[in-house]
Order: structure tokens, then sequence, then C-alpha cells
């Protein structure tokens, strides 16, 4: 049996399913992984050190806003993949049990998911970094990063940053995270490697009676422990197993 066709098998038998996602399950919307050779990180004209260093960042928000517009309006243009429309399907079936995501694109949301846990945060909020004014995206936000301006605080003219997590800020809703996890009889981690902390440790948190799945086209430092491990194209397997499911 291969592995779609196993896991196929663990979701039909799963209630309480926790999934992971990371950047490869995006790549084929057109969003590049950061540490990619089409990523931000490998761009000559930027300082990948201090792009997302929130220290620089209220030194020179400058640099920052600068670099992302691309970034920024591929993420507004982009689409789901089979992938996030697969992990719509496990919610729909009352499989979904928890959704964590290291990415920030904003995809998943696209795709219909109602309770995400966005652990890097994403560009759906603002908030000031003078007054602590928090803000949803707006038009005038919008206009502002696609011109590559710094987005200004209404109230106190303040600059307003994304709730992007930055190195040296704490990531969102890790603790909720898992202690869903501890419930889970299924984990699937789909398009990560499985190797930034603190999102690499979650798979610590299964309990011994529960399954672990992988789908990354990559190797990951849990391939050897894993239950299934599938290194495929992410769209194909989870199309194969949405038909498999009939979902």
């Amino acid at each position: 049996m291969e592995g779609a066709d196993k896991l196929a098998e663990l979701i039909r038998q799963s209630e309480k399913i926790a999934v992971l996602t990371g950047a490869g399950i995006s790549t084929s919307a057109g969003i590049p992984d950061f540490r990619g050779p089409e990523g931000l990180y490998s761009r000559k004209d930027i300082d990948a050190e201090k792009l997302f260093d929130i220290n620089y960042f209220h030194y020179n928000p400058n640099m920052f806003y600068e670099a992302i517009p691309e970034f920024y309006e591929g993420c507004e243009k982009a689409l789901p993949t089979s992938g996030h429309n697969f992990i719509k399907k496990l919610e729909d079936n009352n499989k979904l049990h928890l959704l964590v995501t290291q990415i920030i694109d904003g995809l998943h949301e696209k795709a219909g998911n109602t309770d995400v846990i966005n652990i890097h945060g994403n560009f759906k909020k603002f908030i000031c970094i003078k007054c602590s004014s928090e803000f949803p995206e707006n038009e005038t936000i919008k206009a502002s990063i696609k011109a590559s301006r710094v987005p200004i605080c209404p109230k106190c003219g303040g600059v307003m940053k994304p709730t992007v997590v930055f190195f040296g800020e704490s990531v969102i809703g890790f603790e909720e995270a898992a202690s869903k996890i501890q419930k889970a009889d299924l984990f699937i981690a789909i398009g990560s490697t499985l190797m930034v902390n603190p999102a690499a440790i979650l798979p610590q948190y299964l309990s011994h009676d529960a399954s672990f799945a992988i789908i990354n086209k990559g190797k990951t430092p849990y391939d050897s422990i894993a239950d299934i491990n599938i290194q495929e194209d992410i769209n194909s397997v989870a199309l194969k197993i949405m038909r498999i499911l009939k979902y």
C-alpha cells in the first residue's frame, strides 16, 4: 500500500487530526520559501539578518517596507493550492482538531479554514510600535506597503508593524497548539522541514498512541520515527487522498 493510501486510511480512522504546515505547501501558489533560491533571504540587495530583526525594525522600519512589497502583493494575489483545500476538507468533515501554520501568506484563511493558529503571525493585523493600538489590514495600509512606504498610525503618528513575528519576538499560540496536539490521534506535517523552532518540537507533544505522518518533498529530522513519510509533490498527494476519501 502506497503512502497516500495508508494516510487516507489513517484519516478515515481518526477523529482528532492536528496539522502543521510550512512554506512547502504554498510554493506552488507562487509564494517562494524565504530560504529558497527565489526567497527574500536570497536577494542580494537585502541584509537577511536585519530584515526580520525586531531591534533593527525599531531602528529603521524603512528597510522592511522597501523589501516586502513584492512578497506582500504575491500573497494578496495567490490562491489556495490543493494542499490547502485538502486541509479545508478535513475541517468540513469534522476531522480537523488543530491547524497551525508557520507561513504568513494567509492562504489557509482564503481556503476557508476558520480556526488557524498563525504561529509566525501574518499581515491581517497591524500594531503601532509607539502607542500599541491595533488595526486590521485596510486599504490605507495596503497602499502604503505596495508603495514601499511605512504605514503610519492614525492615532499617534507612530510606525505600524504587521503581526508577523520577527526574530526577538515570541511566537503566537504555541502553548495552545502544544496542548491540542496532546489530544490528537493523528498529526500530519505538510510542507515543513520541521527544523525551525519552536514549531519543530510540536511532534514531541504527541501522545504515544497517536500516529504521525509527514508530507514533504525534502527530508526532515523526524523521517525515521514518522509512521508515514511521503516525499512527493504535496498537491498530487492531497488530490489522491481526497479522491480516495471522496472529499
